[in-house]
């Protein structure tokens, strides 16, 4: 890996991610942990994913901190995930930071056949989740051809069997964590979008952060870089020296 995130490039990226699309963000976070060049917009969503695992693992660790409630009794639970558990597994699509494009498959209904290719990050950016019919405008981008062609566009009736059949073209496209109700013993998964867990992270560490410049600068005198050249440990010993 050629990119990481760090206390010293975190706010450029904060700053960076602010104002943009959850897809935008996405993508550029996904960017620092791919190599140098890697055009990230071109992987499939589980490459994605794994990436942003790998990322957030240098980061901040391997436990993923979740709440969510029981869909059964409204209990709330606190759960950690290892990130290795949200992983597709190994070799699960052709896509990757090797620089392929995502594999295609066909499908045959009503006498028309169709190739498509799994969801891209660049697919999810380009499509405004709250435009008119976002879904079948994001589905119909997967597809590579039509045979026969037809007179008008591709029916919704054909994209949606494309869409059953996009999650077992690129596993790991969709992050899910399999639960268990303490209080009810109910099962269910529940969905997780990384880079959303991500970017939270990244916003709480980069709020943290201007709060320890803010303080460690009127306390005394030192610019953001000034502060941000002392390592954690010693920061925390100034903050507390200049709190007493």
């Amino acid at each position: 890996m050629t990119h990481r995130l760090t206390e010293a490039n975190l706010l450029e990226v904060w700053e960076g991610g602010l104002g943009g699309t959850a897809a935008a963000r996405s993508l550029l976070l996904a960017s620092l942990a791919a190599p140098a060049g890697e055009d990230v917009a071109d992987l499939p969503l589980s490459t994605l994913n794994s990436l942003l695992l790998e990322l957030r693992r240098g980061a901040f660790g391997d436990a993923l901190p979740c709440t969510t409630d029981c869909p059964a009794c409204g209990d709330s639970l606190d759960v950690s995930v290892a990130a290795a558990e949200l992983r597709p597994p190994p070799g699960s699509t052709e896509g990757g930071v090797d620089g392929l494009l995502p594999v295609t498959a066909t499908l045959t209904t009503g006498g028309v056949t169709v190739t498509f290719r799994a969801l891209t990050g660049g697919d999810v950016r380009a499509v405004d989740p709250a435009a008119p019919r976002a879904r079948r405008t994001l589905l119909r981008r997967c597809v590579v051809d039509v045979s026969p062609p037809p007179a008008d566009d591709v029916p919704d009736e054909i994209l949606e069997h494309v869409a059953g059949r996009l999650a077992e073209l690129d596993p790991g496209a969709d992050t899910v964590v399999a639960l268990t109700c303490p209080q009810c013993a109910h099962r269910w998964e529940a969905a997780l979008d990384v880079a959303d867990q991500v970017w939270a992270e990244v916003c709480g560490y980069a709020h943290r952060l201007m709060h320890e410049v803010h303080s460690l600068a009127r306390a005394y005198g030192w610019s953001e870089a000034d502060v941000l050249a002392i390592s954690p440990q010693r920061r925390q010993f100034y903050l507390e020296a200049s709190a007493g």
